[in-house]
């Protein structure tokens, strides 16, 4: 009887620990370190409104990797494909609550005439543990004055 029990909280730990694990790697908690709250895209300049909660705790900014794809709207336009960067991991280290960049490497995809879809992920590592991402989209239409 006691064999029993003690493999019965052996399964019960194995179940917790396993749920926990895929937890990780499902839900978001790469939100726990990098929060993208807006973003502000004109022309090939992204601007990106973010936080890092961590801050507020005094802890150092986390390692981050990301993958940022830019799709265009109309589906033939660059032969229907879409234009990805991805890099990382690095640590974020500049203050502010703003990060800009530019995705002129996605031209091709940013070049359609009716606009562009464009995603990010970024990816939070724990020494050699890589969390579920977050994700920030944003749609850009163009105008099309006649």
């Amino acid at each position: 009887m006691g064999r029993r029990i003690a493999h019965g909280i052996e399964n019960k730990w194995t179940f917790a620990v396993g749920l926990l694990l895929l937890l990780m790697f499902i839900a978001p908690f790469s939100r726990l370190v990098y929060n993208p709250e807006a973003v502000e895209i004109t022309g090939d300049k992204v601007n990106m409104y973010r936080s890092f909660p961590g801050d507020a705790l005094g802890l150092p900014r986390p390692w981050l990797s990301y993958s940022e794809t830019v799709r265009p709207l109309t589906p033939e336009h660059n032969s229907g494909q879409s234009c990805t960067d991805k890099g990382g991991p690095f640590k974020y280290d500049r203050a502010g609550p703003v990060g800009d960049w530019s995705i002129e490497w996605a031209a091709d995809c940013t070049s359609d005439p009716l606009g562009f879809a464009w995603s990010a992920r970024w990816y939070w590592h724990l020494g050699a543990i890589k969390f579920a991402p977050v994700t920030f989209e944003h749609v850009v239409l163009k105008n099309k004055t006649k």
